[in-house]
């Protein structure tokens, strides 16, 4: 175990990069309409989600990716969709930089 976190770092430091999450298109984001698009849709835009969870009783889903390195945040984006009881898109947030 120990060697294995001191290649991930080695790793790491000389790569200078550490992804986090998996990444998705942004293309289809403006696509998504509330009350009217589906998980179906969503999913074969985007894929699996990174998570899945519930808000106040409302399936969610987030799709997520970071890209760090030895600065900081170098990349970030994230997608967080908000399901109503019929499987339609109730709300979704997206944010970049």
């Amino acid at each position: 175990m120990r060697r294995q976190l001191y290649f991930l770092f080695l790793v790491f430091l000389l790569g200078g990069c550490f992804p986090v999450g998996r990444d998705f298109p942004t293309f289809p984001i403006r696509d998504i309409q509330p009350n009217v698009s589906t998980q179906t849709q969503i999913f074969a835009a985007f894929g699996e989600p990174v998570e899945k969870g519930l808000d106040t009783g409302f399936e969610t889903w987030t799709y997520y990716h970071y890209v760090y390195t030895l600065g900081g945040v170098q990349n970030q984006k994230r997608l967080h969709v908000v399901f109503n009881k019929d499987g339609t898109v109730r709300n979704y947030s997206f944010s970049s930089n």
